[in-house]
């Protein structure tokens, strides 16, 4: 049986370097993309902020956003219809409203100090991220869940309680308690699964905790180094790690495994 291979890929830090560029990884992109080989999206950043990126990697597969809280998949992609239509995408939602975490975070910002997206203008987000203003916008245009910059441990233990919880490469990001990145790359991989007479090959590349759910369900799961030249500790059987930095480690494993 001929071997199709998927790759799902976390964005910052891993894809992407400490300046949110991509290009130690470009040639090996429009390798992929030469190739017909999907490169997924899975990532804690909104529809708006991995659509730009989409497009101007020339990059049209499925993409999972908000930390596995909705997975979205251009239309007519697969054979049969596999969510609700929203615009030019089929929709598979997994995680909760937006709403539902600001409600319960302005509750808490009562009793304890939290900064978050939700209550910074597009112009403080952009300074402390390092992002432009449009870019900055696309940050904070999320559907699923909130961006919290800084918040006293006592508000993060409350959210615990209702939401999941996890802290990314810089930031802590609050979601749904049904979603992660894991539940949606299983969705993902059984859709194709059924929609190709290959055997179907997985790898996961990531660089922090946040991208544990992801790692465990792919076949080959591998993390690049962070920015401080240290791997992230995670508990995966079989994890393979890249002897380098974000992007240069990215296009490394990709060349080593299916290059």
């Amino acid at each position: 049986m001929k071997k199709k291979f998927i790759v799902f890929t976390d964005l910052d830090d891993t894809l992407l370097d400490k300046n949110y560029s991509p290009d130690q990884a470009m040639h090996t992109i429009k390798k992929l993309n030469k190739l017909k080989i999907p490169i997924i999206f899975c990532s804690a950043k909104t529809k708006a902020e991995q659509e730009i990126l989409r497009k101007n990697l020339r990059i049209y597969h499925p993409f999972i956003v908000e930390n596995g809280s909705a997975i979205y998949i251009p239309k007519k992609y697969f054979d049969k219809s596999v969510g609700n239509m929203k615009c030019k995408y089929e929709r598979i939602i997994i995680g909760i409203a937006s709403k539902e975490i600001y409600k319960e975070i302005n509750k808490l910002r009562k009793k304890y100090k939290i900064i978050s997206y939700n209550n910074l203008t597009i112009k403080e987000i952009s300074e402390i991220t390092g992002h432009d203003i449009k870019a900055a916008k696309r940050a904070k245009m999320r559907e699923f869940g909130e961006t919290i910059i800084k918040a006293d441990k006592n508000a993060l233990r409350e959210l615990k309680k209702k939401f999941n919880v996890v802290k990314g490469g810089r930031f802590i990001q609050v979601f749904g308690k049904g979603a992660d990145k894991g539940k949606a790359v299983k969705i993902l991989i059984n859709l194709y699964k059924k929609n190709s007479n290959q055997q179907i090959i997985s790898l996961g590349l990531g660089n922090s905790y946040n991208d544990k759910p992801m790692l465990k369900v792919v076949d080959f799961p591998i993390i690049v180094k962070n920015p401080d030249n240290t791997w992230a500790k995670l508990n995966i059987k079989n994890i393979i790690k890249i002897n380098d930095i974000g992007p240069k480690g990215w296009a490394k494993a990709i060349r080593k495994f299916i290059l």
